[in-house]
């Protein structure tokens, strides 16, 4: 079957954008994009707005698939008046129109297009609430919008599923001419942030989201392939009128008009629930407080230490090994390492043996102090050591758990500060995990010779001094502090080792 573009390839010839790296502009990938966005069973005899119109390629291919009329909105002057050019062959059932899209918009009458197209334009806005507001107003059948995922969910740092807008600092634009982009702050919306938006305004889905052919000629958007992501870079969904549905009121329209669902604090459920839950929670902090343990990093404990450590936590010698092997990767000789939390020093005597001189620990416990490895710079301290940095590489194994959440993020942000620029935090941390994976670490302790009152004394000795987070709470808190490349290089049971880059 012939395409709109055999006859003209002026649409494809004259775009800029075939010289760009990624995605360049071809036919097979305008014909791709839009037999999926402006199929002709769904655009004949319809008036089509095209947002975002560039080089109006979409009003050619509307047209050609007996559109009664195409409208196409464009700011940039070189390709506004290339398209106006090259649409001319249409006559008057083509316009195209040099404009911002908010100011054309705002003086277009309620439904005065049938069909809305808004094809790599959303996320070039901040509010995009108020733009889908308002394609919505002016459109009479049907709004179809291709954008971007939010680039947290496409690099997995937020959940797939959510509803969410994200702001973009240097989010890009095309420029006409040339081979250059605009960069700027923007936001993107996911998938289900447009489903709220659209229903708000009395538009749903008949399919879940428009599905882009892939192809050699023709990955359109994809980075799937690449292994960087499990989304692509954008997505495509259309959405249509539905003239029965009342439009959901927003919290700020609620509370403007008086009108909205209400929740009584005394009788809904889901207060009543909160409430109780709060309850239950303040109960439990009082108990722990109440019930604290009675380890302590004391004499007895550092006599023992080697012994307890090999018993009870999980590949103790292993995660030994894998410091000396980072540090023998850093690109630098001999760097300055500190271990905290160095306790009898069995990470610094490993360093040592292997070769590294600029060795340094940080021990609260003078019990341990007193044990310890002593051919390296010890430090008597529970604070971080930033007078003797900056470090090279840092490693806390086995020692944050037993400060407090504030103290916790607190230390990591001191540790970040300590390190040299692309410096290394090797961390171990007991983590918050399922009961299996709790009954995993307890049938270790059982293999190394530990009996049940042993373990049940061990667990209670550290009620309340030991506290656990989520593996993700540690990715999440290390990324907002700003380390990056955060990654877990070993684990056994509940005892993750993690690397992050300053």
């Amino acid at each position: 079957m012939e395409s709109p573009f055999d006859r003209h390839p002026e649409f494809i010839e004259t775009d800029n954008r075939r010289f760009r790296g990624f995605d360049p502009v071809n036919q097979a990938f305008l014909e791709a994009k839009y037999e999926t966005l402006l199929p002709e069973n769904l655009v004949r005899g319809r008036s089509v707005l095209d947002l975002g119109a560039c080089f109006g390629a979409a009003g050619h291919w509307a047209l050609s698939k007996g559109a009664r009329a195409y409208t196409g909105v464009e700011i940039q002057p070189g390709y506004a008046t290339e398209a106006r050019k090259m649409l001319g062959l249409w006559g008057d059932r083509a316009r195209i129109i040099q404009s911002d899209i908010r100011t054309f918009l705002d003086e277009t009458p309620d439904g005065n297009f049938e069909w809305v197209v808004a094809a790599g334009v959303l996320f070039h806005f901040l509010d995009t609430k108020a733009l889908i507001d308002q394609m919505c107003r002016v459109s009479e059948v049907s709004v179809t919008v291709e954008t971007t995922y939010p680039p947290s969910m496409r690099t997995r740092k937020s959940e797939s599923g959510l509803a969410l807008i994200e702001f973009v600092r240097d989010q890009e634009v095309n420029l006409a001419g040339g081979s250059n982009s605009m960069v700027g702050l923007s936001a993107s919306a996911s998938l289900e942030a447009l489903d709220l938006l659209f229903d708000q305004c009395g538009f749903s889905k008949h399919e879940k989201q428009l599905t882009f052919p892939r192809t050699a000629d023709t990955v359109i958007y994809d980075q799937r392939l690449l292994g960087e992501t499990s989304l692509p870079l954008r997505f495509a969904a259309r959405y249509w009128r539905v003239s029965d549905r009342a439009s959901n009121p927003t919290l700020e329209d609620g509370l403007a008009r008086g009108t909205g669902t209400q929740r009584s604090w005394e009788e809904d459920p889901t207060y009543l629930d909160q409430t109780e839950e709060i309850k239950r929670q303040a109960l439990a902090t009082q108990k722990e407080n109440e019930t604290l343990g009675s380890w302590k990093f004391d004499e007895d404990v550092a006599r023992r230490f080697n012994e307890i450590a090999l018993r009870e936590i999980p590949d103790y010698r292993r995660v030994l090994d894998l410091v000396v092997s980072v540090v023998e990767r850093v690109d630098k000789a001999d760097p300055s390492v500190l271990d905290v939390g160095s306790a009898l020093g069995a990470t610094l005597r490993s360093l040592y043996e292997a070769g590294f001189r600029k060795l340094y620990g940080v021990e609260s416990s003078l019990a341990m102090l007193d044990r310890s490895f002593a051919k390296a710079t010890l430090i008597h301290s529970s604070e971080f050591p930033d007078h003797e940095g900056p470090f090279d590489v840092v490693s806390a194994n086995w020692v944050l758990h037993f400060m407090t959440i504030s103290e916790r993020e607190s230390y990591l942000v001191k540790i970040y500060e300590g390190l040299t620029p692309g410096g290394i935090l090797i961390l171990t941390d007991k983590v918050s995990s399922s009961p299996l994976s709790h009954e995993l670490y307890y049938e270790m302790k059982r293999r190394n010779g530990m009996t049940e009152e042993e373990i049940a004394k061990k667990r209670d000795q550290l009620e309340g001094i030991l506290t656990t987070k989520p593996l993700r709470w540690y990715f999440d808190t290390l990324e907002t502090i700003g380390f990056h490349s955060v990654e877990v290089i070993n684990s056994n049971a509940v005892f993750p080792t993690m690397l992050a880059y300053r």
